[in-house]
């Protein structure tokens, strides 16, 4: 069994099939990528125990179908640095050749059954439902936008996932972000683990559509299988969007350039002893920044303000950092007066902010 293919295109594949290998110690199969020619076809499989990563060759191989395993870190780096216009590899019993610029062999990792197979997850034959497609435009933009406040700690593992339905949502209990694109009719939970392998594919359309409780992302030259773990009427969107549409007494549009740059200067003096918490002062002019010790401090003048009222609060520095920082626009509206949050708006991105409670300081 022998077949060759372009370099360049073959590293294309196992780069991006090397983003769902995992390395657990304990899962032998995470530390492997399958090789398999099915149909005229290479196919490159990995899997991080949960999901698996099909890579699919653009060229036709001529060579009859076969499947081994090897190790996905090693075959990688190996063709990767290698720089010979074509790659042939051949499998000879329990050898993988591979001949490139030289000659190089891998023992194929092998259990009771011989030649280790990775499970077979996609089926022809399984009734499916369809979700549509999404662009890979809008799986970046999610990332971009929404990731700053997605859970990553597992107490409430249900707020690890992006929620995607009529709107894109995250929130970590803290914060918040509803971004109106639409990605579904319906929704449904995206793990940030399938999100980040989703943002790997190599062509724009995306057909969605699930499979005995699975979700199967299918690209041009890639499919992405993810088992369905969380219930998605399980998932807090209406508490999100009652504290979307939740009241603050007073709007003010500032520069979200300029106040990103008093925040990195702010930062400087803010100590292990402040919590990371600085204070927001609303008057009349702008809004004060300010550490708790008073040591650096510094006033973001209104572009705008609506329904003006004196108003101070304590905040995060990181938390409101790292929401200013994945928003897009210059200028956005900051809505204030809530005894519980700030809200930011730029466009049809909405996020919360929770308030740090000094009452017990």
């Amino acid at each position: 069994m022998k077949f060759s293919i372009k370099t360049e295109e073959l590293q294309e594949m196992v780069g991006r099939a090397i983003q769902c290998v995992t390395n657990n110690k304990l899962i032998p199969l995470t530390s492997l990528m399958s090789i398999a020619i099915k149909d005229n076809t290479l196919v490159l499989t990995t899997t991080d125990a949960t999901n698996f990563y099909y890579a699919y060759s653009r060229s036709d191989i001529t060579c009859e179908d076969f499947e081994v395993s090897v190790l996905a870190d090693l075959f990688t780096k190996l063709v990767q640095k290698t720089t010979s216009e074509m790659i042939t590899i051949e499998v000879e019993g329990e050898i993988l050749k591979v001949e490139g610029n030289g000659t190089y062999t891998f023992e194929l990792p092998l259990d009771e059954g011989g030649v280790i197979k990775f499970p077979k997850k996609l089926s022809d034959t399984s009734i499916r439902e369809d979700f549509g497609s999404i662009g890979l435009t809008k799986i970046k933009e999610a990332i971009s936008i929404n990731k700053a406040s997605l859970a990553t700690g597992m107490e409430y593992p249900i707020l690890t996932t992006y929620y995607c339905g009529e709107c894109v949502a995250t929130s970590d209990r803290k914060k918040i972000c509803r971004n109106a694109s639409k990605m579904f009719d319906k929704p449904i939970l995206i793990s940030s683990v399938v999100m980040e392998l989703l943002n790997t594919v190599s062509s724009e359309n995306i057909l969605v559509y699930e499979v005995d409780r699975a979700m199967i992302f299918e690209a041009e030259t890639e499919t992405i299988y993810a088992p369905i773990t969380d219930n998605v009427s399980e998932y807090p969107i209406s508490a999100i969007e009652n504290f979307i549409s939740g009241e603050f007494t007073s709007k003010c549009k500032v520069s979200r350039v300029d106040l990103l740059d008093v925040i990195e200067r702010l930062a400087l003096f803010v100590d292990a002893y402040d919590k990371k918490g600085i204070h927001l002062t609303f008057d009349s002019d702008g809004i004060l920044l300010s550490s708790k010790k008073s040591s650096g401090k510094e006033l973001i003048k209104f572009i705008e303000s609506e329904n003006f009222k004196p108003y101070t609060c304590c905040i995060d520095i990181e938390m409101l950092r790292s929401q200013l920082a994945s928003l897009v626009s210059e200028q956005i509206y900051l809505y204030y007066g809530s005894e519980i949050a700030i809200k930011l708006e730029d466009k049809n991105i909405t996020q919360i902010v929770a308030l740090i409670d000094e009452g017990g300081n």
